[in-house]
């Protein structure tokens, strides 16, 4: 699904782009080679391909970023730098959990525990070219992006500030989402008290594109989305929470 010049969706759960356990997996063709942001589940890899080669006219990758360690996001990174010989940039806190192929830490043993994911899933070791931390600057083929720490729906979620076709772009993962949403979950490391803490962090960003790991997204005005969850978080009341009524995965 490409959404701009250098943009495309190819893996999602929500639009029907690949296997039901994939997260959104965007792709962003850098000057240096595509970037996947997120690796989905792993399960549907030759239609993400697929749909990579459709839409930006390659099944080239040069880099996947992460934007944490759970299963949805990251199964799908060591088979697909075995595909495609590309790098793997994680958050720092999430680097063990995929070098070691943690399925306590990443959560996948408990979600398929509960039946959450297939009986027979599993995590693969996948060696990580380099850890990001909070704040910090870095390039992958030749975009730069700036890492935010944003602590809530797990302990080692981040989220990816750059610019894409102009416009100043956040890729969000499951900490926000469309709609000032946040990403509380029922699952260790999950804490109202982390949102507290970090996500004014993504204040007065003048993010443009918002672009989560699920759902919605938007490519113009994602900072009012922002803007309304820090609203919502600065109340007495729990702000919406994905999975809440009409908000599924």
């Amino acid at each position: 699904m490409r959404l701009s010049r250098r943009l495309a969706l190819v893996a999602s759960l929500q639009f029907g782009l690949s296997s039901r356990f994939d997260c959104h997996v965007w792709a962003l063709q850098a000057p240096g080679g595509v970037i996947l942001i997120d690796a989905g589940s792993g399960l549907a890899n030759d239609a993400l391909l697929a749909n990579l080669e459709l839409d930006l006219g390659t099944r080239q990758v040069a880099a996947i970023l992460l934007t944490h360690s759970h299963p949805d996001h990251a199964l799908g990174a060591a088979p697909l730098r075995e595909l495609t010989e590309c790098t793997v940039w994680t958050p720092e806190p999430a680097r063990r959990s995929i070098e070691e192929a943690d399925e306590e830490g990443s959560g996948l043993a408990r979600a398929r525990k509960l039946g959450f994911y297939p009986a027979e899933l599993r995590m693969r070791p996948c060696p990580v070219q380099r850890g990001f931390t909070h704040t910090e600057r870095f390039t992958v083929a030749g975009q730069e992006f700036c890492a935010i720490h944003v602590r809530g729906h797990s302990e080692d979620s981040f989220c990816l500030l750059t610019e894409v076709d102009g416009v100043r772009a956040l890729f969000s993962g499951d900490v926000i989402f469309y709609g000032g949403v946040l990403g509380l979950i029922n699952a260790p490391g999950s804490t109202l008290e982390g949102y507290r803490s970090d996500l004014p962090r993504l204040e007065g960003l003048d993010v443009e594109a918002l672009l989560p790991g699920h759902g919605l997204f938007t490519l113009r005005g994602g900072q009012r989305h922002i803007d309304c969850a820090l609203e919502q978080l600065s109340r007495n009341f729990v702000p919406r929470m994905i999975g809440q009524g009409d908000l599924i995965f």
